[in-house]
């Protein structure tokens, strides 16, 4: 049998969650001779449990079940953390309780995963391999197991945590876009890789033209709401690896690691057009009344920092602005994609 030490090892050196969960169901099944497992999961979001891992019989039967506490087996023992083994389900709830066709016996236990007050989930365990209904001792060894379980799923739920504080710290909450402190790290990070590696790097530095007019005219609400329609186009106007960012108001960069500045005007000038042809439906007024944009662009040159990019497309910007806004200007040249 396996030991709890040596199963506490095998779950910390098991990073992927799939395979976290997987491992729990098997050896805890494997353990206690449970030819049907399953482990289900707590979602606070949703606020129901959810089975991730299953053993015996196929997980998409039941990958969409959600199962509220109190609810079922799987819901009452997670309300009560009180584990439940049954010898005969029969005896214990009736004869139509016996009606289990997915099962070969009578027999089940069921451990809530607890830590404290923090509930992860329940493990469900059914048909022991000799037909034989399980035991006070099985109960025994499922409870032990399921202690490092618990720890595992604890470290997966905090490292969950972990990742989502740092997509909130690194995402702009109107529109989705990275925000402007985790654009500044990547630019210094992707100028130290192109360096390295003889990349080219391309900057885009994008404002929204006359945006005071249609907050003016519009409001405010109406004006966020142009600004996540706005940031929606340029996310799929470009490639996944690129970094979209909201630098603040009504600004924006995009960052593009490999590109030339052939590649990059083309780019913007895609991205421009897009925006100029754009029907923002919120927009209650006529249609020549629609948002543009002016760009400029920049590509990273020898011995530049993140600064000198950045203020070379900044002045590029100012340029188009200059030009009668709704076009493209690249540092260094003049590109004019107005039609």
């Amino acid at each position: 049998m396996l030991g709890v030490y040596a199963f506490s090892r095998r779950l910390a050196q098991t990073g992927e969650s799939a395979r976290l969960h997987q491992e729990i169901v098997d050896t805890i099944a494997v353990t206690v001779g449970a030819q049907q497992a399953a482990l289900a999961t707590y979602n606070d979001h949703e606020q129901a449990l959810s089975i991730v891992a299953t053993r015996g019989y196929p997980a998409v039967l039941v990958e969409d079940l959600r199962i509220a506490p109190g609810t079922g087996i799987i819901g009452g023992v997670f309300a009560s953390r009180e584990p439940m083994l049954v010898r005969d389900a029969a005896s214990r709830q009736g004869a139509a309780a016996s009606r289990r066709l997915r099962y070969k016996t009578a027999s089940f236990l069921a451990v809530p995963l607890f830590a404290g007050r923090s509930g992860f989930g329940v493990i469900s365990l059914a048909d022991r391999g000799d037909g034989q209904p399980f035991d006070r001792r099985d109960l025994t060894t499922a409870r032990a197991l399921a202690a490092p379980a618990v720890l595992a799923l604890s470290r997966e739920r905090l490292m969950g945590r972990t990742r989502e504080l740092a997509h909130a710290a690194a995402v702009d909450p109107l529109t989705g876009l990275f925000n402007r402190r985790y654009f500044e790290t990547r630019l210094d990070e992707e100028i130290q890789r192109a360096r390295r590696y003889s990349l080219d790097l391309a900057l885009l530095v994008i404002d929204a033209d006359n945006f005071k007019f249609f907050n003016d005219l519009l409001g405010h609400l109406v004006g966020d709401t142009i600004l996540r329609g706005m940031a929606d186009l340029l996310r799929r106007s470009v490639r996944a690896f690129d970094v979209c960012t909201r630098l603040g108001g009504e600004e924006f960069a995009i960052l593009m690691p490999g590109s030339s500045a052939e590649s990059a005007v083309a780019s913007a000038e895609r991205i421009r057009q897009r925006i100029q042809d754009h029907r923002f439906e919120s927009l209650a007024v006529a249609p020549t009344l629609h948002p543009t944009i002016s760009i400029g662009v920049a590509v990273l040159g020898d011995g530049e920092h993140a600064q000198d990019l950045f203020g070379r497309a900044d002045r590029a910007l100012y340029e188009a602005k200059g030009a009668g806004k709704n076009c493209v200007r690249v540092a260094g040249k003049t590109v004019d994609s107005r039609q």
